[in-house]
Order: structure tokens, then sequence, then C-alpha cells
């Protein structure tokens, strides 16, 4: 059993103040990217938009507490570490000749700053990963609730943000099945949310009744890949039996009723292994053979150490300009945008980066599962299910090179580096503070989570 202390923190009081701030103000604009997707990543007056602002709000909370050291200790951060200051070098020299182009395409790394960021800030205090945590919570109730009515809003009845031309409310199917990955498991996989649990069963049946009909091959290929990979290790589980015999009841009466219902859901998942309609199947044949000379010209040609750098149009530039006016400057697959950009070194790092993370975080889902801590267990499930759905998603679709989708990816990386951290210093942290919390709500004089 960890001491008070060990939950305590060396900051000054200001730096505490600064970083709880911090973390709520975080927890909203997560809240905004989650609900309203990219529509709220134009808010903002260029080229400070609500990302940038609070990465720069982040950096100057990172600045101030002294905690970092903790987060080198795993080696999940020196990689990551290592693959920025990589992707740094192929960005500066660039610069001068791109300009805002080479730090556009940037972001694909620098919104790594955030993994840093909120791993530091709840290593420093443990008793913030517990905050986040119920802030998770909290957006899984909203996002089941409002994403169901928010997602059929045809955008031209949607108020435009001034200067963007971009509808307030831009939800991409990808990312809305990004997030559907992760609340299943948080839902099904956990026991956090015990209160009213057939209600976000139905709302979770609701939003994939909604939402997955209508969204593309990419999304849907990532959320059963999850979902698939969250059945299989907890497939003892009622709750996921239940799940799965209501879904096959609904698909069932469906096809009774309705038997072409589900062809074009099919077709366009079938799509993606096998040839589809044409218009499906000549967007594939192009990526394709984009993917086919990036990878080609970078393994066996003349990028192969430092790549095309950031700045460089991967579209115009390679003769691959499916828009025909160079506003395609990646080929929809961030793994071969890192390989493109940054040669096989930093392809190499990527994957160390990736693997390394998600191998950890398995083993640990094993290791407190065999302990009987299933709330850890669910916590680093939910983790590896999210990743999942970002991995599968960002080989077909640009989602680490944008806000929307970064920002949550790189904030769960950094919520994984904490969990690792204090699973293994802490492993009692959700006992001891609950027993805590319950005698005299904690000597709220002390206590350190963010209310």
């Amino acid at each position: 059993m960890f001491q008070k202390t060990d939950i305590s923190s060396t900051e000054s009081t200001k730096n505490v103040a600064v970083a709880d701030k911090f973390l709520h103000w975080h927890s909203w604009v997560l809240l905004g990217y989650g609900i309203f997707g990219r529509g709220f990543a134009y808010f903002g007056v260029s080229p400070l938009f609500i990302g940038e602002i609070t990465l720069a709000f982040g950096l100057i909370t990172l600045t101030l507490n002294k905690s970092f050291p903790k987060l080198l200790k795993l080696p999940q951060t020196w990689f990551l570490i290592v693959f920025m200051m990589w992707c740094c070098i192929n960005t500066i020299p660039y610069y001068p000749r791109y300009g805002l182009f080479a730090i556009r395409d940037a972001a694909l790394w620098y919104y790594c700053f955030f993994a840093l960021i909120i791993g530091t800030l709840l290593v420093s205090k443990p008793r913030r990963f517990l905050f986040m945590v119920e802030q998770y919570k909290r957006f899984t109730k909203i996002f089941l609730i409002l994403m169901p009515l928010l997602r059929p809003i045809p955008k031209s009845l949607i108020p435009r943000l001034p200067g963007s031309g971009v509808p307030f409310i831009f939800l991409k199917g990808a990312d809305v099945m990004n997030h559907l990955g992760g609340v299943s498991a948080f839902l099904l996989g956990t026991n956090f949310i015990q209160t009213k649990v057939t209600f976000f069963f139905l709302m979770l049946l609701i939003n994939l009744g909604v939402v997955a009909p209508n969204t593309n091959r990419s999304g849907m290929l990532a959320f059963l890949n999850s979902f698939t990979f969250l059945s299989f290790v907890k497939s003892k589980n009622s709750r996921i039996l239940r799940v799965l015999a209501v879904i096959l009841f609904v698909i069932l009466l469906f096809l009774i009723i309705k038997p072409d219902i589900f062809d074009r859901l099919f077709t366009r998942l079938a799509s993606i292994f096998v040839e589809g309609d044409q218009r499906n199947q000549g967007t594939k044949e192009y990526r394709l053979e984009w993917w086919t000379h990036l990878i080609n010209t970078t393994i066996f040609g003349d990028y192969f150490w430092t790549g095309r750098g950031f700045g460089f149009n991967l579209g115009a530039g390679t003769g691959f300009d499916p828009t025909g006016d160079g506003s395609a400057r990646s080929p929809h697959n961030g793994h071969i945008t890192v390989l493109a950009r940054t040669g096989v070194p930093g392809a190499l790092m990527w994957l160390l980066v990736q693997l390394s993370w998600a191998g950890t975080i398995l083993v640990k889902y094993f290791r407190s599962r065999a302990k009987g801590e299933t709330k850890w267990a669910g916590i680093f499930l939910t983790l590896l299910c999210y990743w999942i759905t970002v991995m599968t998603t960002t080989s077909f679709e640009v989602i680490i090179e944008g806000p929307s989708g970064a920002v949550w990816f790189w904030t769960m990386y950094g919520v994984g580096l904490a969990a690792i951290y204090i699973y293994k210093r802490y492993p009692e942290i959700f006992d001891e503070i609950s027993s805590e919390d319950s005698d005299e709500d904690s000597d709220k004089s002390t206590s350190t989570l963010p209310h």
C-alpha cells in the first residue's frame, strides 16, 4: 500500500493550480473535438486555432512541472522523444523553402507533445489520473446521448464558422467510429459505469445503428477490429454477450423485413478486400498506386535516410494529385506518410513508438486481469481498443495529421504512459483513494484531485 504522501506532490501551490486548470481546459477541448469534430478545430484565428492554443498552454504547464524526469523512466517516453527529434530534423531545413506548409505538415509530430504533457501531469499527481478517468466517463455518457442527434443533421443546415467556411459540426464517420471503439470498450469492458447500465447499452446500439450504415470503409473496419478484439478477450463477459445477441437479433429482424437493407454497408466493407463498385474500386486502386510509389521511391530510392521532409507536397510533388489543385498533401495513410517524410529510420522509430506502447499496455492488461484488478484491466483494455481503432483508421484516413484526431490520440497515449508508470508503483490507487475520499472527502485541505 502506498502512503498518502506518495500521491501528493512537491509542486508549488501555483504550479498545481496551473496544471489542474490545464487538465480542466483540456477536458473541454477533447469534448469539443469529440462532439463537434473538425468544425471545432477551426475555433480561433489562423494560425492560432484552439489546438495550437491548447498546446501552448500545455507546454507552459509542462515547463512549470518538475515531474518530467519521472516519465523519462519509461523507455516508451524515450522512443517518442527520439522520434520527435528525428521529425524535427526533417522539418527545420525545409521551413525556408516551404514556410507554413512545413509547419502544417509537422502537425503529424508536434501534436506528440500532448502525450508528454498529459503523461507528466498525471505521474506528478496520480490522483489526476483518476480525474481523467472520471472525465472520460462523463464524455462516454455525453457522446452516446448526443451523437445520434448530431450525426444525422445535414451539413447544409449547420451554421458556418466565420472565415473558415466549415460547418460548426463537421463529424467525419471515421472519427466517430474511433470514439465508438473506445467508448464500447469502456462501457462493456469496465465497471466504471454502474448506474443505468441498460440505458447506456441501448444508447450504444442506437449509435451503431445511426453511425455505422453511413460511415466510410475505414471507420467500419476500425470499429470491427476493435470490437472483435474486445469480444475475444472478454468472451465470457455477459455484457458483451448481451450486446452481440441484440445486434444479431436486430440484423436478422431487418433482413427478414427488408433483405437488401444492408447491401450498401456490406458492399462498402467488402470493397476493402475485393473489387467493389467502380467508385470505391477506383479510389482503392489510386491509393494503392500512390502508396506503392512512395514506398518504392523511399525504401529503394534516394529518400531512404531522411525521406522528403515536412513541407513537400506528397500529392502534386509525386505526380499524384487527385483533386488537381494540390490540396491532397497526404496519401491518406499515416504510416506511409511517416515513411515518405522521415525515411526508413523514421518509419522504424514510428513502429517502435507504437508497438512498444501497445505491447506494454497489453501485458499490463493481462497482468491486472490475472490479479483481479478489474479497474486497471478496464483502463488498459479501453486504451488498447482505442489504439486499435486509430491505427486502423490512420491506414486509410488523414487522422493523426489533424487536431480532431491527433489531440485525442496523443492524449490517450499520454494517459497510457501514466497508466504504465502509476500501475507499477501505486497499483492500489483506485481502492486507496476510494477509501480516503470516503473519509471526510479525503481531508479536502490536502486533496490533490482537481474539482
